[in-house]
Formats: structure tokens, sequence, C-alpha cells
């Protein structure tokens, strides 16, 4: 979670990787969660937001103890603290927006990766902060941390107006729809307290709800992985429902099945999302299927992470951007990712097209994706990019660096090698019009990478 770098005579401590902070629950010790939080509300004054600062979290079990550190922190530094209790993501954004008297919010989760892990999320109106200010919170932390032991400074306000803000937001996209039959798997998480009861609302009560006590165990579920969604397959082919939705555990992924029982990936969703919408730029990261460039819009390609889609979005002035995770970022709703209103807009578009999703889906050309990785230290990162990029360039490949290194094979296939910066870890992907060239592909370049891994690690790199 903490790494640190000397550039010159300069110390920087390095804490976000692709999305906020994340790494092992037990680095988030008090000492560091109290650092944290004032190292946020310093932020917040140097950027002049008056006001106090709303704090939510996901139901993994560290994470009200991250939360009571990061509270006492914010209190320190004089600020009134909102403790919203478990909440998602996004509705720690759209209070924000609903209540200008909060100046900031944060969410502690550790979004898909395992449940011993954690991690935190910013937000500043209007949305997710982006990479300029993570490293003035780094610089801050630097300054601050360590010089006031971890105490106790008060108490924050216990409410649940985050939840309410963003339900009555939710609210606000529907539409009248038919009574479809949908299973909805909440993954244990932040949305099991708001999608559920929605629906309801809505008059279109789901015919089955799956992983939705909080109290059970926590699920890690990665949205970009097709056996994330086996429960919810299976349900929906066993019980003829018409669609199945899912969501990861912080509620800012949403993936989708059809009525056939196919997982439909975020890239799919996404890219139906920005075809039927009055954005003239869609803005997602490298590693996001080329399925969107035929969808007849501008297409701004960026680094992983949503805070690169975020700052892209507001570059080139386009209200839509998503990442082939599930999460979608609406800018008329808020400039963070999104599962709920992404969700009321796949609905909305299948409710106006009277089409089903698999219909939908079948507008658009078919490619395959693999992704697959491998555990790597990140000190080896930049020798295993260089050797790739010798290999590549030997044989007359197209490169791209915009993150990591893409390699095209063709028009339609290319293999991407990224080093991962939340987790010791290198990445490959590959797509192609061939599921199988796909998964061909994709082994051959984790191979690729293992034997470097090998080489270095033989070589007392």
């Amino acid at each position: 979670m903490i790494n640190s770098t000397n550039i010159g005579m300069e110390r920087t401590i390095m804490l976000f990787g692709t999305s906020g902070i994340r790494g092992d629950a037990k680095k988030f010790d008090n000492q560091f969660c109290f650092d944290i939080g004032r190292s946020f509300a310093k932020f917040l004054s140097n950027h002049h937001k008056e006001g106090g600062v709303a704090i939510g979290m996901d139901p993994r079990e560290s994470s009200q103890r991250i939360k009571d550190g990061i509270a006492r922190g914010i209190l320190y530094e004089k600020r009134i603290v909102s403790d919203e209790g478990l909440s998602p993501s996004p509705a720690m954004n759209y209070i924000l927006i609903a209540d200008h008297d909060i100046a900031g919010s944060i969410m502690i989760t550790g979004s898909h990766i395992r449940a011993d892990f954690n991690g935190l999320k910013f937000f500043i109106n209007p949305g997710e902060i982006l990479k300029e200010h993570e490293k003035e919170i780094e610089h801050i932390y630097e300054e601050v941390k360590d010089k006031i032991p971890f105490l106790y400074t008060g108490r924050a306000i216990i409410e649940n107006r985050a939840n309410e803000f963003y339900r009555k937001m939710l609210l606000g996209l529907t539409e009248s729809y038919p009574r479809w039959k949908i299973i909805l798997d909440c993954g244990n998480g932040s949305q099991s307290g708001i999608m559920p009861s929605l629906f309801k609302e809505l008059g279109m009560e789901p015919i089955m709800i799956i992983n939705d006590p909080i109290p059970e165990k926590f699920i890690a579920r990665d949205t970009e992985v097709k056996d994330a969604a086996n429960d919810l397959i299976l349900k929906v082919k066993d019980s003829d429902a018409d669609l199945g939705i899912a969501y990861d555990g912080d509620g800012d992924r949403v993936v989708f099945v059809d009525s056939d029982g196919n997982f439909i990936s975020g890239d799919y969703t996404g890219s139906l999302i920005a075809k039927y919408s009055t954005t003239d730029v869609v803005i997602t990261p490298v590693s996001t299927s080329q399925v969107v460039d035929y969808i007849g819009k501008s297409v701004i390609r960026t680094k992983v992470g949503s805070p690169y889609v975020v700052e892209a979005m507001e570059k080139y002035g386009s209200t839509f951007g998503f990442e082939a995770n599930g999460g979608g970022i609406s800018k008329e709703v808020m400039l963070s990712r999104d599962a709920g209103s992404a969700t009321i807009k796949i609905l909305n578009i299948l409710n106006n097209t009277g089409m089903t999703l698999r219909e939908l889906v079948n507008t658009l050309p078919r490619f395959f994706i693999y992704k697959t990785k491998v555990d790597c230290p990140m000190n080896l990162y930049n020798t295993i990019l260089e050797k790739v990029r010798r290999k590549f360039e030997n044989n007359g490949s197209v490169i791209e660096e915009v993150d990591g290194l893409k390699i095209w094979k063709n028009s339609y296939t290319w293999t991407l090698f990224r080093p991962s910066l939340n987790a010791p870890e290198f990445r490959v992907f590959a797509e192609s019009l061939s599921e199988e060239n796909a998964k061909n592909l994709c082994e051959e370049g984790i191979e690729l990478v293992n034997n470097y891994i090998k080489q270095e690690v033989h070589n007392g790199t």
C-alpha cells in the first residue's frame, strides 16, 4: 500500500494505485487512518472547501475499524464527520451533489479485491479526485505522518442521508417498465440496501434475490471475470428469467446476464449506453474491447482507472465514459462510476427499443477478450515491459503505449501487457474475432511474461 521512491534528494510517499488506495487491511492501522484523515481534511482546506466530511463503507470486516480511525483524523482537524454507515460508493459521491454543506467524502472499500484487503476512495464535488489530487494528498500525508499520535477526538454524526439522496436520484431516472422477470445478485455488498427495495418500489419486484443479506460472507467479486456471475447465470437459466443483474461489493460496477444465461461484460453494456446516449465522444481505457469503436461515435482511450476516464471526460467534453468492469460514468449524474444509474440506463434502453438484452447485444459486432495475470515483483515491471517491447518491435507489430504495451497483430487482434498499480501483479489481455485465437494469444503472452520473470529472478534482479 505504501511505497517510497527517491527522486534526487526528495522522498515521495506513493499511496495511490489505479483507483484509490488499496492494500492488506492490516496496513490500515489506527495511526495510518488517523493521518490520512488529517491529510484529506487539510487537502480540502487547501482547496477552500468548507464544510463537513461524509464517510461510508462496504461490509468488509475491517471497514468499521478503518472508518473510525479516519473519522478521528478528520475530527482532529475541526471538521464535522457524517458517518453514513453501509453505503454504495456512488452514494458517497452523490451526497456531495445533494448537500453542498458537505465538503468531501470518503468511501472505505477494497472494491473487488480479496476480503482481507481494503481501500479508500476520495470524492469532491462533482466526482472522484483526480490524479493531480492524489499526488497532493500524498505530499500532505508525508508532512503529517506520525506527527500526532492516534487519539480520541470526538464523535461522528450517525446518519443515512447518503443512501436516501442516492435512492431518490435513481428513482428520478426511471421510466414505467414492463413486469420483467429479473433476478438480482447484490453480492452481499453495498447495493443490498438500495436496489432490491428500489425495484420493488418500481412495481417490478425481482422474482429472486441472491447473495443479498449484508451480514453474510463478503463476496470479493471481480466483475471482469465471467465466473463471478456463475450463481446468477444458473438462476436465470433455471427460472426462465428475462434478465439477471449482479453488483460488486461497493456498488459502483454492474454486469448483466441475458435470458439465455449469457454473461454480458461491461464492454458491451457500456458500449450500448454510449450508443444510445447524447454524447459525441466516449471515453474508455485502453483495455476495453474495440466493440465500442463500432457504435458510430468518437472514442478516446485512457490509462486504466476511473480517475483517468473522468479526467479525459472533462478535457474532451464527453458526457459518458465507462470501464470494461461494468463501471459507467454519466456526467449528468456524477463524475464517478455508478452501478445504479448504469442499471437504470440499460433498463431504459430495453424499454424504449422493445428489444431483449440478447437482441441489443447482437446489434454490435462480436469480439472475444481473454484476461489473466501472474504475480510479479513491482521492481521488475519496467524490465519486463522493455523485453516485451524489444520482442515485438523486431517483428514489425504496431505498438501503443497509452498504458503498458498494446501490441496489434492486425486490425482486429491485439495483446495488452500491463503491470498492475494496485498489487504486485502483471496482467495480460488479448482480443480477437476468434475466441480460440484470443485465448491462445493471452496464454502465449502470460507465458512470455512468466519466462521473463524467471530470468530476472534467476539473475538476482
